[in-house]
């Protein structure tokens, strides 16, 4: 006679082993994406704080913005200062940019750019034309510059915008008419 037992034992350590390597496969998903997601926060916050420069704050401030010269070397005078910044601003960090739109002729206006820095400022005392040993702008101090024209010839123009920029700071907009007769002195402001 044969006799037959019948077990679940090995059903049981089956179940069992087919369990524990599940378990080992959902934590090993669930800790992935942990490192993952730990990974891309970190990334996240090196990179806002890479981009994260401090601004200056700058505004320029103008004081006179008026016609200097007409003819042959237009310019213009102009009287600034920095009011808001903490500390002095290297002159290499402003830039001026000045679009002036010659009247009608036609069907399309014209247009024309001069640009530059502000590397020829000096205080009140200078004549705004000669480069002083001034490498940076001290906070509230009163500055003044010359800004030669090459392309825009004041007379004849209607309309011009003078752009200030300071590097990481503001950049202000100073939209004047001339009326197509611009004359020494004429405040632009």
């Amino acid at each position: 006679m044969e006799c037959t037992i019948e077990s679940d034992d090995a059903e049981v350590g089956t179940s069992a082993m087919v369990m524990f390597i599940a378990l080992i496969l959902v934590s090993s998903i669930i800790s992935g994406l942990i490192v993952g997601v730990g990974e891309n926060v970190f990334s996240h916050t090196k990179t806002g704080a890479q981009q994260n420069i401090p601004t200056l704050n700058g505004i320029t401030n103008v004081v006179i913005l008026e016609v200097f010269s007409l003819g042959a070397n237009d310019a213009i005078h102009i009287v600034f200062e920095l009011p808001y910044v903490d500390s002095p601003v290297p002159d290499v960090n402003l830039g001026w940019a000045l679009l002036c739109t010659k009247a009608p002729t036609g069907a399309k206006d014209i247009m024309h750019l001069d640009s530059g820095n502000f590397e020829l400022a000096t205080t009140l005392d200078g004549d705004g034309l000669t480069a002083l040993p001034l490498l940076e702008f001290e906070p509230g101090v009163d500055y003044r510059m010359i800004m030669q024209l090459s392309n825009c010839d004041l007379d004849g123009v209607d309309e011009a915008t003078l752009v200030l920029m300071v590097e990481r700071g503001r950049t202000q907009e100073y939209h004047f008419s001339l009326g197509g007769a611009a004359y020494l002195g004429q405040d632009l402001n």
